[in-house]
């Protein structure tokens, strides 16, 4: 942004602040801008016609917020979702969305939006853009007002702390309320109980023993047909390899150890696991595609009987059972628990993260802080959190044993159930705490077995923080970072693949690495770190 935008956005976050503070001791707040009307008695086309009921969540008269919300390149706020329109009802605020519709660049359309200088009273995005633009003074900063006007925002901070430290700035403010996720499964082992029933085999506990179960999918002719055609381990990802490098003792990303962060890429273990994968890949045990079959490798691979495992999501990974099962009668393919790694440790390196980066905040302009606030704090209430989940009540779901229940015709319509809510306005990703129970319903039940397997025995290790970088931090991982991962991932190609091999290679890599500029990345990382602890 600009240095006229910085004046222009740090100017209008002084006035607003005063404004909040007049708020805040009882009087009034300025008049609403004439261009843009700040009351209505009627919502985004879903209102009555009849003027709404005074004293509402969020506010005493109709109101009416212009929010800018596009992400993941497709998702637009649409006037006409039911989930808000019923919000408006309950809290006296209707949303009007501003982003087109036809866009399809998300990161494009907030930059655009950003740069214009024409804001709305809301914005949705991504968590560095929104802390950027709220140090450009774009965003207020939302402390006080949720200390006096958003208890059920306040007391989720408070109870989840890792939500709150992970969303602040780095210059310690808050300038938006996170999309916080729940249920921690997202990938996990999947293998062919079918061949492992024909082979005799016990599903495999211990890295030694997938080992030797991949080569008797490769030896034994599970699928009958005569040939040596099995592929023992595929994966549609191509760095999908990589998701057996947790097998080792190893890391493909940044965690904490002991107080300190690393990048697994960069530390030992990593050579350990890329000399294992090069083994395994020049055995035949890993698809030797697998850094070019891309996304149709679990279609193609269980659909002409000779994919064996993989290690991928549990909802779509487990609907292959029955969509080929005409193709493939007996497919039986299975999620199993992570096997114990070269340390005899059972862990799940990859999980959801709770925190995916997403949320909205109050930009300068909003003449109504406070009632936007409490807006916010609607959806943080248990009526709001489950509108957010389930839809409608009465028309999406039906309470049962106080319980949310999806109505039969929502879990068996033509649509997904999460299109379908998507379609809805549901399950959009504002500042709001996702509930897990929402997925359990619609999900395979393999699937949800499969997840609640690695839930229930928690095998995940724990996720690296959402950590936040300072304005020159930021700036060094920009130059950097590029050129470094390049490096990386085309190393680790080679070496799977027997290009090049790992040794005696692997101490150049390293060094190469820190030509490139990577202990100073690791330690913006640590420093950021200490930041988030309160170091």
């Amino acid at each position: 942004m600009g240095n006229n935008a910085r004046t222009r956005f740090a100017i209008g976050a002084a006035l607003i602040a005063a404004m909040v503070v007049a708020g805040c001791n009882g009087t009034t707040t300025a008049p609403p801008d004439a261009s843009m009307p700040a009351t209505t008695s009627e919502g985004a086309g879903a209102q009555p016609e009849a003027p709404v009921e005074v004293g509402g969540y969020a506010s005493e008269e109709p109101l009416e917020l212009k929010i800018h919300l596009h992400y993941n390149d497709m998702t637009v706020f649409k006037d006409d979702w039911s989930t808000f329109r019923q919000a408006a009802e309950i809290t006296n605020v209707t949303l009007k969305g501003t982003a087109s519709e036809t866009a399809t660049n998300s990161n494009e359309v907030f930059n655009l939006m950003l740069a214009s200088g024409s804001l709305p009273d809301i914005i949705h995005g991504n968590k560095d853009p929104m802390n950027e633009a709220g140090m450009d003074g774009a965003l207020i900063p939302l402390d006080e007002l949720i200390e006096e006007h958003a208890p059920n925002i306040k007391k989720f901070l408070e109870e989840h702390d890792w939500a709150r430290k992970g969303s602040l700035n780095s210059d310690g403010k808050l300038y938006y309320i996170p999309f916080v996720m729940d249920g921690k499964a997202s990938t996990g082992f999947f293998i062919r109980q079918d061949w492992l029933d024909k082979l005799g085999l016990p599903a495999p506990t211990t890295v030694d023993a997938y080992y030797e179960t991949l080569v008797a999918i490769r030896d034994g002719d599970p699928n009958g047909n005569g040939k040596k055609d099995e592929v023992p381990y595929f994966n549609r990802n191509t760095a999908g390899a990589l998701d057996l490098v947790q097998l080792f003792g190893g890391h493909t990303g940044w965690y904490e150890d002991g107080g300190t962060v690393r990048y697994g890429k960069y530390e030992p273990e990593y050579k350990t696991a890329m000399v294992e994968l090069a083994k395994w890949y020049a055995e035949g045990l890993i698809d030797k595609e697998i850094f070019t079959r891309g996304g149709k490798a679990r279609e193609m691979l269980l659909g002409n009987n000779t994919g064996g495992s993989t290690h991928d999501w549990f909802g779509s990974t487990a609907s292959y059972n029955d969509r080929l099962q005409s193709e493939v009668p007996g497919l039986n393919f299975l999620p199993i628990a992570p096997p114990a790694d070269v340390n005899g440790v059972v862990k799940e390196m990859y999980s959801r993260s709770l925190l995916p980066g997403k949320g909205w905040g109050i930009s300068y302009s909003n003449k109504h802080p406070v009632e936007t606030i409490k807006y916010f704090d609607f959806w943080f209430t248990e009526e709001g959190r489950r509108l957010n989940n389930f839809g409608v009540e009465g028309v999406h779901y039906d309470m049962v044993d106080g319980k949310p229940i999806f109505k039969a015709e929502v879990l068996n319509g033509e649509l997904p159930v999460n299109t379908f809510l998507y379609g809805e306005g549901a399950q959009i990703e504002i500042g709001f705490q996702q509930d897990f129970s929402y997925e359990e319903q619609w999900l395979n039940p393999i699937a949800r077995d499969g997840m609640r397997m690695y839930i229930d025995n928690d095998f995940f290790l724990p996720q690296f923080p959402p950590v936040s970088f300072k304005e020159e931090e930021q700036a060094v991982i920009t130059q950097k970072w590029t050129a470094i991962d390049t490096f990386i991932r085309e190393t680790e190609q080679k070496w799977i693949m027997g290009a090049e091999p790992v040794e005696p290679n692997f101490d150049a890599y390293l060094g190469a690495l820190k030509n490139m500029g990577m202990d100073e990345i690791v330690g913006i990382y640590n420093a950021a770190y200490q930041r988030y602890n309160g170091k």
